[in-house]
């Protein structure tokens, strides 16, 4: 059995994006994988007892082992794995394995460039790298000038809906709305969903625009349109928006996987979103795509779902097949096989 040593530093401050996906999988190790490996959740705090139970509730009340990165070297384990995008602290002899999600903060200028060390830490320090796409492999290995063959692409997954027909979220249910999971930024296209939105109210008024995320620099213009902006929100009621929703949009510029794409989809929700970066690598023949930075083909793109009843079904199914076909199982399992590798 393989015993993993997991920087669990900031699970308990990270409930999207990579804090979904750590909670994922370890929960997939947990539940399908416990005869094959042992997690430890190392984290920053000297005295564990203080902070033990706050860690695993983070992860379901599994009961992980929980051990300082001051005292790690006693934990007895085989290999180490930073899933923050990159080694928060170096001071380790043990194999390791980071996952770098992609490579938004050097592509972009003035994205977070202070988070580039913890990527560089990453490639001086670990044996095997991990990311989310063939895409992201591609740009990381020319941001950080190694060999593309050093990051080994490993798509993210989704768990079908358990119980499809729970009733959840009261935002926006006296009328029907596009939905737009993430934060609200530039990169992600959200200023040109705003401009659809408006093209599309001006002749459809009763359809609204949920922005399930934090705020960022992308609502431009929010003002003008009929808009709910609830923030962050449970997955008990991201999941009943999702499910209740004329359709999803997500016409991003950059992304290095796309989760919310292929959320979306496996709650059987419409997608429209953009050929661009990874996303053709999670959706797919499975969603409606649109140019980047084009609000009017956006907005006739979500007049077309909404008035064709045919193209909106089959979005669905194709939606659902897709989804089903990227379980976080198979994530799970070749984010083990990869750390079995590197403690070999």
């Amino acid at each position: 059995m393989l015993s993993v040593g997991v920087d669990a530093w900031n699970l308990p401050g990270d409930h999207r994006g990579i804090g979904r996906y750590l909670r994922a999988i370890l929960h997939q190790w947990h539940r399908t994988f416990a005869d094959r490996v042992k997690v430890t959740l190392i984290v920053p705090e000297l005295l564990t007892w203080t902070v033990r139970s706050r860690y695993r509730r983070e992860t379901n009340g599994e009961n992980f082992a929980v051990v300082s990165r001051a005292l790690h070297g006693r934990a007895k384990l085989d290999v180490l794995w930073f899933p923050w995008n990159g080694c928060s602290w170096t001071n380790f002899t043990l194999p390791a394995v980071a996952t770098l999600h992609d490579a938004t903060n050097f592509a972009i200028p003035g994205y977070a460039p202070q988070t580039q060390v913890i990527f560089r830490n990453a490639v001086a320090h670990c044996r095997s790298l991990i990311t989310d796409s063939v895409f992201s492999a591609t740009e990381l290995a020319r941001e950080l000038s190694i060999p593309l063959e050093r990051l080994t692409p490993v798509p993210l997954g989704v768990d079908l809906p358990a119980d499809p027909q729970t009733s959840g979220a009261e935002i926006a249910r006296a009328h029907p709305y596009v939905l737009f999971v993430g934060t609200a930024e530039r990169r992600k296209g959200v200023d040109i969903l705003v401009r659809a939105m408006d093209r599309v109210q001006r002749h459809d008024p009763s359809l609204r625009l949920v922005i399930a995320g934090s705020r960022g620099d992308g609502l431009t213009g929010g003002e003008t349109i009929a808009m709910e902006t609830p923030g962050f929100i449970d997955d008990r009621t991201l999941a009943a928006l999702y499910r209740d929703a004329e359709l999803f949009a997500f016409p991003s510029r950059y992304e290095g996987f796309g989760l919310p794409v292929l959320e979306a989809m496996a709650h059987g929700t419409p997608v429209i979103t953009t050929r661009v970066a990874a996303i053709p690598e999670v959706a797919g023949d499975a969603a409606l795509y649109v140019p980047p930075d084009d609000d009017a083909a956006l907005a006739d793109a979500i007049a077309r779902v909404r008035g064709d009843a045919a193209l909106a079904a089959s979005l669905r199914e194709r939606g659902r097949l897709r989804a089903a076909a990227m379980p976080w199982t198979q994530t799970a399992e070749r984010t083990l096989e990869i750390l079995e590798q590197a403690a070999s």
